[in-house]
């Protein structure tokens, strides 16, 4: 029988199979589209629903995963090796989502908890750890230096270059202890 490109077209829009194979099922089953339909699914399956069915299972289990994360890893406050909270991060998640129209006053209490020396940390069931405290004090250190290029001026002779070098030398002396100091105090670790 001759299958024409109608038959094959319309085969192909049904099934998504290519043309090659589209034209031998037809062949098959002498033109019988339906037939040839049938076929092609009993091969290969019904993609229209594993592509809908994988889809929801995929998104069930990655929602699954994630709850599960959520209670085994930990939201800590501590302060000198004492801890002062410890809860699962779907906890704190549930509470921030309750607390929402209080937003605002999320940022002002991590200020506080930070300058008064508690260590912040998200402890993964892995145990690692990220320790931010370099990128806080990083910042720190990025904006002490913009304010302080700020400050300096263009020296107009040559004295006041060498005697702005020396007090730049100073500066960098006096910078260098105070990141010392700054080390010693307020560490945020998130793992």
């Amino acid at each position: 029988m001759n299958i024409g490109i109608e038959q094959i077209d319309e085969m192909r829009k049904r099934t998504n199979c290519s043309y090659q194979e589209a034209k031998e099922l037809l062949e098959k089953h002498d033109g019988d589209l339906i037939d040839a339909i049938v076929e092609f699914e009993k091969k290969h399956g019904s993609k229209q629903k594993k592509t809908t069915s994988e889809k929801n299972s995929s998104f069930g289990k990655k929602v699954k995963e994630l709850v599960q994360k959520g209670f085994v890893n930990r939201f800590v406050i501590e302060k000198e090796e004492n801890t002062i909270l410890n809860i699962p991060v779907n906890v704190l998640i549930l509470a921030v989502i309750i607390t929402m129209p209080l937003i605002w006053i999320y940022p002002i209490i991590f200020i506080a908890i930070y300058l008064m020396g508690y260590k912040i940390r998200l402890r993964k069931e892995e145990g690692e750890e990220v320790d931010i405290n370099e990128f806080v004090d990083g910042i720190g250190n990025k904006v002490r230096t913009a304010t302080d290029k700020m400050r300096e001026k263009p020296a107009s002779n040559g004295q006041e270059n060498s005697h702005n070098e020396g007090m730049n030398e100073e500066k960098e002396i006096q910078n260098d202890s105070e990141k010392k100091n700054d080390d010693d105090y307020n560490e945020i670790t998130i793992k």
